[in-house]
């Protein structure tokens, strides 16, 4: 006779309602499967009975050090990126002062100042050329295309957002991890 997996069903603790229904009916007909489960029982009843014993004071010292280590890496991955960055911008920041300071008397710095100015005041018409081009181009396109490509907007704008958020709550809840 096949034997339905029993030992497993009574050692898991919980089955479902038809499990445990399969597994009376075998009971009552198998003296082995029967003999095994109250052996079972007997095990889960002797532990039941056992004294709750406390863990030595080392235990929760090694586990609650090692947790405090675990964060200590974290936190001096994070501000090694952190130092990198600031590093990178101190850099370039040197970088543009040495820079002014070698070509002070040139037409660099003017040069420079000067196409800063004309993206300044050329950045208001650029706007209004595409504002006006987009809504030329929504007059032109037919109406049931409009919802189609305001989720197709949609969608650019919610997955980066979206993917942006999950990365943040991840690090949130379970920090950064150092390879």
């Amino acid at each position: 006779m096949k034997h339905p997996p029993i030992e497993t069903w009574f050692c898991e603790m919980g089955c479902s309602e038809i499990q445990s229904q399969d597994m009376k009916a075998h009971l009552e007909t198998c003296v082995h499967c029967r003999e095994s489960y109250l052996a079972w029982q007997e095990v889960r009843e002797e532990i039941k009975r056992l004294p709750l014993i406390a863990p030595p004071p080392a235990f929760s010292n090694r586990w609650e050090s090692y947790a405090r280590a675990q964060m200590q890496r974290s936190f001096q991955a994070t501000w090694t990126w952190i130092d990198f960055v600031v590093g990178v911008v101190l850099l370039i920041l040197v970088s543009c002062i040495a820079l002014l300071v070698l070509f002070w008397d040139s037409n660099f710095v003017a040069e420079g100042i000067a196409h800063l100015i004309r993206f300044l005041t050329r950045l208001p018409s650029t706007w209004l050329y595409i504002r006006y081009a987009t809504v030329f181009w929504l007059r032109e396109t037919p109406p049931y295309w409009l919802p189609a490509i305001g989720f197709i907007l949609y969608a650019w704008i919610l997955l980066p957002l979206s993917a942006w958020c999950y990365t943040l709550a991840k690090l949130t809840l379970q920090g950064a991890k150092t390879p």
